[in-house]
């Protein structure tokens, strides 16, 4: 028998704003706003139930060029923005973007930290003007013509499912593996940032083998996949490894696993085992 384990798009969620999805919306049509601050709102739009799996990623940041920035229409902007590689080099853009807010009747570059990364926009009829930060979210939800999507490492993979968990009461709880990860960049200064992406494993046509488990083999699978060492260590060698999970796998008759993950719209996912970058991974195991 073999188990097909599949996958959407991932969701892309800063860290600083894992404790604010218990306040997201849980149907497909729904929209929730936070307001941050006077001039910052926070949107998230559609169902963010049921993410048990999670990516602790890295990737690099972005540079908004100001005198680059125009209006093109009453929903639309362009920006020449700088990022790098995965090889540390530069590379410099005119992208074209959708606006999350329209009619917009200006926009320009703005500044969160010491770097114009950031668009304010402007609004008619008196509203106050929203800032929203260039980072891999708006990368990705935003950008209509990227000419190749930006690269995002995976730094380490988790899963929460037990009892009903979920990824964002797992990593809302204080995550070591991610203060890690936020605490090594800190050190080097690099010019690069840390994003969560949470996806939603699917159901399984086998009644043998309940939710968390298959919400345990993605997660084995994805680990032997991309071999994040050093954070992840165990499962590496699956499903070659003896351990309960296998036991059970070949228990119920499974013989080949084959799970299928899919990056967030713009980006491609790599890691050191796996160092080409690509939108789409297809996973193939034979349980042994």
């Amino acid at each position: 028998m073999a188990l097909c384990m599949l996958t959407g798009p991932g969701t892309i969620i800063q860290p600083c704003n894992i404790g604010l999805l218990d306040l997201a919306p849980t149907k497909n049509d729904e929209l929730y706003i936070h307001q941050s601050n006077d001039d910052n709102r926070l949107f998230f739009y559609g169902d963010f139930s049921g993410f048990h799996s999670y990516l602790i990623v890295t990737h690099t940041k972005f540079r908004v060029i100001p005198e680059s920035v125009k209006r093109t229409g009453y929903d639309c902007f362009q920006a020449r923005i700088y990022f790098e590689d995965e090889d540390g080099n530069s590379v410099a853009q005119v992208v074209n973007f959708t606006s999350p807010l329209f009619p917009i009747r200006s926009v320009v570059a703005c500044k969160y930290g010491r770097d114009f990364d950031s668009f304010e926009l402007g609004l008619y009829d008196g509203q106050v003007s929203q800032k929203f930060a260039c980072n891999l979210l708006f990368i990705s939800s935003y950008a209509a013509d990227l000419e190749a999507p930006i690269p995002v490492k995976v730094e380490y993979i988790g899963m929460a499912a037990k009892n009903g968990r979920t990824a964002q009461e797992r990593l809302g709880e204080g995550h070591y593996k991610l203060q890690t990860v936020l605490g090594e960049l800190d050190d080097r200064d690099l010019f690069r940032g840390v994003s969560i992406i949470l996806y939603k494993p699917g159901e399984l046509d086998c009644k043998e083998i309940e939710f968390p488990k298959v919400v345990e083999t993605l997660e084995a699978s994805l680990i032997q996949h991309f071999k994040p060492r050093p954070l992840n260590v165990e499962q590496l060698d699956f499903p070659n490894n003896r351990t309960k999970l296998t036991s059970m796998l070949k228990r119920v008759g499974a013989n080949k696993i084959i799970s299928h993950i899919e990056s967030p719209s713009n980006t491609s996912l790599y890691s050191d085992h796996m160092p080409q970058p690509q939108q789409e991974h297809i996973i193939r195991l034979t349980v042994p």
